[in-house]
């Protein structure tokens, strides 16, 4: 419940990005970065300049180059970012999307409390990772000691958002994201077919093992429950069709229910729930002994290390699910899974983590703004307060349905398309991704997919960080090119005195902090809507999807309409574009003149 309501806190903006209602915890709607002029004025940085005039003989142009050194320092969130959130909360109670949305919290809500608290048979979705980290911490140290370690945990977390560490999840690449998308929905169909067929598989196995367990006990099929589930997928898949809004999983779940009643089905249902408020227990987490102190340092950092992670990659993996205008905070998201960690390191509970699975469902039932976290929240309190009586009704088949449908949905990732059209090469983290997760566990396949990616940047770019990341001069265009006007009114590259980016060496996610680097150095230019921002891309010498992505979605964020052309782009770097950006919001600008004047014409 705390896990859920601290949504609030995190960054994803549901009505941007239906992260809503995320699993057990926090993550959810995407907030909006701190205002442009605030975030300036607040920055504090040191830079030594030096002009030089040089002579492009190709282009006949004399530019006054730029190098320029900066130290930035973005300011801490002592705020918890609450000012960012306040239109978001505002916007929950819109008439347009009010029903849909509460309708969306009810049903992942109804899908939350059976999982959460290891009713359902859900053990295959990728939370079973953080779960087996608890087990063992409980081994260890003791049962007292897990609300310790959640508050800790927490502590961590709230502390990482606020000093901004979350910038790092950014060095994931797409391709690696799209590979734990596909093998999150793997896991998911392999763990909930053989409870939607009405049968109890043993547990630990992975997916070929389980698939070939089906395939050996059909004679154990209860067609009961097997038509619950397919009856509940069905209306999922086909009550969107008919109209978009429809409540499609709660329908599905309640007429479930409603038949297994009506005809007396023996299928097995959620169960008895824990009930009432004596249910909830308050307290303070007993602090461990001294001797106990470095073996719960360490527990307590893998803990929080995977729920991080865990957290920040399904936000990412979502917001690539349903393309918005709002963008995540991964910082933000620290933040209110570190509260809902303490919340519930104060209640004696265990640590929480975002995942994807209801995420996934909350995408699916078309959330429109923060509203569902908040539903999910007092729908599991009350569930537990005052409703298990009638939650316990419900077949565990449907909710496999529900899940079922929400799996084949992740098979697919539309990213991966544009990162392998972008770089084949692209094809080897996304598949060793999805291969270390489903044969080793969730974070082996995370840092196997990274490490893959990490070491064919290398390769393809010298084997050194420093030549395999992107680097940024600033020139100033002294005289103007001659041309016609027709054409020269589109060239940024004829005005006198422009003030041009000049882009070299690769871009791709290595590049994350050289991107960020350069919005900063946009920003302090106070652009006017006639002065446009202008990239010059001859240098570049590589391209990757994560990295042209992020430069494009940045470079519109920071523009706020100011026109932004980018100019000397080879044919690679217009298909590169075209993936990342089919609506042309930025201009682009080929490597000769000659033809930019005959594309002018």
């Amino acid at each position: 419940f705390l896990a859920a309501a601290s949504s609030a806190a995190s960054s994803t903006s549901a009505s941007a990005a239906p992260l809503s209602t995320l699993s057990s915890c926090s993550f959810l709607p995407l907030g909006s970065a701190p205002p442009m002029a605030s975030f300036t004025a607040q920055k504090q940085m040191a830079q030594q300049q030096f002009r030089f005039l040089s002579t492009n003989n190709k282009d006949d142009n004399d530019e006054k180059e730029v190098a320029t050194k900066k130290t930035n320092k973005k300011p801490l969130l002592l705020n918890l970012g609450i000012p960012s959130l306040v239109p978001e909360w505002k916007n929950m109670f819109n008439s347009s999307t009010l029903l849909t949305d509460i309708s969306a919290g009810v049903t992942v809500g109804c899908i939350a409390v059976p999982l959460s608290l290891a009713i359902a048979l859900a053990s295959g979705v990728p939370a079973a990772a953080i779960s087996l980290l608890v087990v063992g911490a409980v081994q260890a140290h003791g049962l007292e000691a897990l609300p310790f370690i959640t508050l800790a945990t927490g502590g961590l977390q709230l502390a990482s958002g606020v000093t901004r560490v979350g910038v790092v999840a950014k060095l994931v690449p797409v391709s690696v994201i799209a590979g734990f998308t596909v093998g999150v929905g793997t896991l998911i169909l392999s763990g909930q077919i053989p409870k939607a067929l009405g049968m109890s598989a043993p547990a630990g196995l992975n997916p070929v093992e389980l698939i070939g367990y089906v395939g050996s006990h059909l004679s154990a099929v209860d067609p009961a429950s097997a038509a619950l589930a397919i009856g509940t997928s069905a209306a999922m898949f086909g009550l969107p069709k008919i109209h978009p809004k429809i409540p499609s999983a709660l329908i599905a779940v309640g007429g479930a229910t409603a038949a297994t009643h009506a005809f007396g089905l023996d299928v097995a249902l959620i169960g008895s729930l824990p009930s009432g408020l004596e249910a909830f227990q308050f307290g303070l987490p007993a602090m461990p002994s001294t001797d106990a102190i470095p073996s719960l340092v360490a527990t307590t950092l893998l803990i929080y290390s995977m729920t991080s992670v865990e957290s920040l990659l399904s936000c990412a993996a979502l917001e690539k699910m349903k393309k918005t205008s709002y963008k995540h905070n991964p910082d933000q998201e620290l933040i209110g899974q570190g509260l809902a960690n303490i919340g519930s390191g104060f209640f004696m509970g265990m640590p929480v983590t975002s995942v994807i699975a209801r995420s996934g469902l909350n995408v699916r039932l078309n959330a429109s703004t923060r509203l569902p976290a908040l539903v999910q929240a007092g729908f599991v309190f009350s569930s537990v307060a005052f409703m298990s009586s009638s939650i316990a009704t419900i077949p565990m088949p449907a909710l496999s349905g529900v899940l079922i449908t929400t799996g084949i949905g992740m098979l697919n990732p539309v990213e991966f398309k544009h990162c392998y059209a972008v770089q084949k090469g692209d094809a080897v983290p996304f598949a060793t991704t999805i291969a270390g997760m489903l044969s080793m566990g969730l974070a082996e396949g995370i840092g196997i997919g990274c490490v893959t990616a990490l070491a064919m940047e290398l390769k393809n770019n010298g084997m050194s960080f420093d030549s395999a990341r992107m680097n940024i001069q600033e020139h100033i265009v002294a005289t103007p090119l001659h041309l016609e006007d027709e054409a020269s009114s589109l060239l940024p590259g004829s005005y006198s005195g422009q003030h041009t980016f000049k882009l070299n060496g690769p871009i791709n996610f290595v590049s994350m902090f050289e991107i960020d680097d350069l919005m900063e150095r946009i920003k302090e230019r106070h652009y006017s809507h006639e002065d446009p921002i202008v990239l010059d891309l001859k240098g570049v010498t590589a391209l990757e999807f994560t990295g042209v992505e992020e430069l494009v979605n940045r470079l519109v964020e920071v523009s706020d309409g100011v026109p932004v052309q980018m100019i000397n782009c080879t044919d690679a770097i217009h298909s590169a574009l075209d993936q990342c950006d089919p609506t042309q919001q930025i201009s682009r600008f080929s490597t000769t003149v000659e033809a930019e004047i005959v594309d002018a014409k």
